[in-house]
């Protein structure tokens, strides 16, 4: 995120410290317990310049979490011309992601924190949840031009059932990163050619 001026941050080495103090937080507490005060002292800033950069701990916690993410690369779906590789790539890449002890933690704190603050949800969803979302229906929509799937389809619905299937599987206490290319590929297997008898 940049200054109040706009463009990049005034210290890019100290912006990078203050999400990496705010991910190590996370990882070791919750969002409940996280403040500004903490991320600060584990940054080694003051809180002014944290709140030069963030107006409250939802924003910077996003950040954190879309900079542990790769600074949005992830949020674009390929599209190789093949809709089942490509959503097949999608999910291989988000489950490497959350494969990581820390960046599985980061998730499972951004769900209780949309649980425990109804303030601060909205903003979540709008920074972390929403572009994944809008990259998904981007490529069914294409998909649903080109013919790959049938008219009607809601695609919607589809794009919401593979980002809940990835919560799910995050948020499990049996969650095997090791099992979730196979899991996954069934999923989509069953999004694109359904189950019902035809």
């Amino acid at each position: 995120m940049s200054d109040e001026r706009g463009g990049r941050p005034r210290d890019a080495r100290l912006h990078d410290r203050i999400l990496a103090a705010t991910r190590e937080l996370l990882a070791s507490g919750s969002y409940t317990a996280l403040s500004m005060e903490a991320v600060a002292a584990r940054a080694e800033v003051g809180k002014k310049t944290l709140y030069r950069r963030w107006p409250s701990k939802a924003p910077l916690v996003a950040e954190a979490v879309l900079d542990a993410y790769g600074r949005r690369s992830s949020f674009r779906v390929a599209d190789t011309g093949d809709l089942r590789a490509d959503l097949s790539a999608w999910f291989a890449e988000h489950a490497e992601f959350v494969a990581d002890p820390s960046s599985a933690a980061l998730i499972r704190a951004i769900v209780a924190a949309a649980a425990a603050s109804p303030s601060d949800s909205d903003a979540l969803y709008q920074q972390l949840n929403a572009p994944q979302h809008e990259g998904l229906i981007s490529r069914l929509r294409q998909a649903a031009e080109r013919g790959e799937i049938r008219d009607g389809v809601d695609v919607e619905a589809v794009a919401n059932a593979m980002i809940g299937s990835l919560l799910l599987h995050t948020l499990s206490a049996s969650y095997d990163p090791h099992r979730s290319a196979p899991v996954f590929d069934g999923l989509v297997d069953v999004l694109l050619h359904g189950v019902a008898v035809t």
